[in-house]
């Protein structure tokens, strides 16, 4: 080994001494299909963030302790200590960096616009204005409509009363997550929803940390390894139907 290759390789083992066969408390957001949700048969949290931060701390040699919290809990306990990670698809924010570390990006991600199967009205972010469009609270989903459109924002801790709300004809559309709104067409909607328009923004989720956490690095560094080796591939297939993209 050269001179170059022990540096590195005495830094990699600096970075996870730290982390290595520690126990941390990991938040999880209580219900963001498929992300990570309650399975009721096995009483037990399940999804593709679920199975990641497991992964995760298996390849970084840590243990963890799973909490499972309304999201706008996330970031709130971390600031006080109560929480070392939090992961609940959630997007890497300037504002939010600010405050907290993030891992590298592990998804890309995006808003859309969901309407009733019969809406004809609202056919993309244009036609928002004036309409009720419900989201989910404390979101860059809200933010994004606070700031971009004249729309009566309507507010949830749980998107799937939004969901529920729309199917209700209470509001006139949601705006939230790409992923969630596709996966709860698919699975609950029943024919009664669609999405319309594309995209409204790009969007990344990472891991979130208290600031300066000894965390961040072995955390990079094992979701580094679980793409190159597959196993990313494997969990993203297996909660998306589909290999993620190149």
């Amino acid at each position: 080994m050269n001179t170059e290759e022990n540096a590195n390789a005495e830094e990699n083992t600096d970075a996870n001494a730290g982390a290595e066969g520690e126990t941390y408390t990991v938040a999880v957001d209580t219900n963001y299909v498929p992300f990570g949700f309650l399975d009721i048969e096995t009483n037990e949290m399940v999804g593709f963030d679920i199975d990641l931060i497991h992964a995760v701390a298996d390849k970084a040699g840590f243990e963890l302790e799973v909490e499972v919290v309304e999201f706008d809990g996330i970031l709130a306990g971390m600031e006080t200590g109560r929480y070392d990670i939090g992961i609940a698809g959630m997007t890497i924010t300037e504002e939010r960096a600010e405050n907290f570390d993030f891992s590298d990006p592990y998804y890309d991600a995006g808003l859309i616009i969901a309407v009733s199967a019969d809406e004809e009205e609202i056919q993309s972010e244009d036609d928002l204005g004036g309409a009720t469009v419900a989201t989910r609270a404390s979101t860059t989903s809200e933010d994004y409509l606070l700031e971009n459109t004249d729309a009566e924002v309507k507010t949830f801790p749980d998107i799937v009363n939004a969901y529920q709300d729309l199917v209700a004809g209470r509001v006139d559309a949601v705006v939230y997550d790409v992923p969630n709104v596709a996966y709860y067409i698919e699975t609950e909607a029943l024919g009664e929803m669609k999405t319309v328009g594309g995209t409204l923004t790009g969007e990344q989720y990472g891991i979130a940390f208290p600031q300066d956490s000894e965390l961040r690095e072995p955390v990079n560094e094992a979701l580094a390894e679980l793409m190159e080796d597959g196993t990313y591939d494997d969990i993203y297939e297996e909660w998306f139907g589909e290999l993620p993209p190149e």
